[in-house]
Parts: C-alpha cells; structure tokens; sequence
C-alpha cells in the first residue's frame, strides 16, 4: 500500500505545483482528496512490515594475481591456459577500422576487388574487408 499512496502523494504534489490550470478550485480540491485519501489508507492498513535485515556476507578473496613473465603484467587466476601458455585477448579498444593485425589507427586505404571493398592498413599492408 506504501507504493499506491506515495504515487497518489506525487499526484498531489504534482496538481499543487501545476503552473496551467483551467480551473484552480476543483485542481486544488482534487490534490486535497488525494492527501486525505493516501492518509486514510496508510491509518487503516497501518504500518508495513519490512522483515528482518539481511546478514552482511563477507567478500570472497579471488587470490592474488600472479606476473606473466614476458609482459610482466598482472594475470587473473581464472584464465583460460592450453598448453601453458594463456589465450590471446580481444583488444576492448580495437574500432571497427582498426587493423586487425597490428591494431593500427591509421588512416586505411580503400581498394576495390571485383564487387567488394577491402580496407588496406598504411602500416603493415595488411587488407581486409568487413
């Protein structure tokens, strides 16, 4: 019931403050029925058990990571190994004209072959189309 009589209060307060009325009087007794109305309902329903608060769950400690040796930057414990060496990374950066190769930004080249378009990368001549 908390829902229905905060909606019909913001109905209210929304009436009060409306600057374009056509008729102020019944605006104005329409705000206070609404009041009086969300007032009655919360007297009669009375107040709305909330339960009891939750239990504060300590944070799961993941581990410490751990160096790759070649980048000597930071590795998760949960990654994907095979062979034990770790799966490449999709760039989060890389553009839809971005080199595929050698992620260059550079301006590409654009190269007709037969019905397509291919971008050439400036950088590596790397071609590719989308």
């Amino acid at each position: 019931m908390t829902d229905l009589t905060d909606r019909m209060r913001t109905c209210a307060a929304h009436l009060a403050t409306a600057s374009v009325v056509a008729n102020p009087a019944a605006i104005d007794d329409a705000a206070a029925l609404l009041l009086a109305a969300a007032t009655e309902i919360e007297l009669l329903t009375g107040p709305i058990d909330l339960g009891e608060p939750m239990e504060v769950i300590e944070p799961a400690v993941l581990g410490v990571a751990k160096l790759d040796p070649e980048t000597m930057k930071p590795i998760s414990p949960a990654v994907w190994v095979s062979g034990g060496d770790t799966l490449p990374v999709a760039n989060p950066y890389r553009g839809p004209h971005t080199c595929p190769k050698c992620d260059s930004r550079a301006n590409k080249t654009v190269r007709k072959k037969g019905k397509s378009l291919w971008l050439v990368c400036p950088v590596c001549e790397h071609a590719w189309t989308r």
